[in-house]
């Protein structure tokens, strides 16, 4: 085989897994540490099936770290909290507030309230026309300003009594919850970590 053969196969191999490669991993890995879960309760020996398990949730988050790696933001919360919190954040492919907060919407957000690291792009070519029609074009006079009213700030309206009353009752019935059924502390606790 010659070396123009080999180079010709790892390139086509490196495109194949750029682009099918990280729902393909995704998908594989989570049917593989699903299945090593299934078979460890079914009563197959541990031992055998870690192995399988380990490598199911490996090949998941590599997929995971591909897509992040394409498009500069996590797809899942769960991958992205597994790389955040423990050492792989030193490969983390997005890093910093505008790609790990592109994602998420933002609600409520006002010109003052938003950071001043994120700013729309500029377009260049927009301003040039602007400037090239405002040299040439005629000057109009401009129309008579008239005063305007002073608008007093209407203040938004809060929720609803049913809405705090509901989140109040559903609060107290998830601590009574916590507190009487078995294993559901930890329930909530996986579910604050993963959410």
């Amino acid at each position: 085989m010659s070396i123009i053969t080999v180079m010709a196969a790892l390139a086509l191999a490196a495109l194949l897994v750029w682009t099918i490669g990280a729902p393909i991993a995704r998908l594989g890995g989570a049917l593989l540490a699903i299945a090593s879960l299934l078979c460890i309760v079914s009563g197959d020996p541990i031992a055998t099936r870690a192995p399988l398990l380990l490598g199911g949730a490996a090949l998941w988050l590599a997929g995971h770290f591909l897509t992040a790696y394409k498009t500069r933001a996590w797809s899942s919360r769960l991958a992205e909290n597994i790389v955040t919190r423990t050492p792989l954040r030193y490969l983390d492919p997005v890093r910093g507030y505008e790609h790990r907060h592109a994602r998420r919407p933002v609600t409520g957000s006002t010109p003052e309230s938003t950071p001043d690291r994120i700013q729309p792009p500029v377009d260049d070519f927009a301003q040039w026309e602007q400037e090239l029609t405002a040299d040439t074009a005629p000057t109009v006079p401009a129309p008579p300003v008239r005063p305007v009213a002073k608008r007093v700030p209407v203040r938004p309206a809060g929720p609803s009594r049913g809405a705090v009353y509901g989140k109040r009752a559903a609060k107290i019935a998830g601590n009574l919850a916590v507190r009487k059924v078995p294993g559901a502390r930890a329930a909530r606790s996986a579910w604050r970590f993963v959410r």
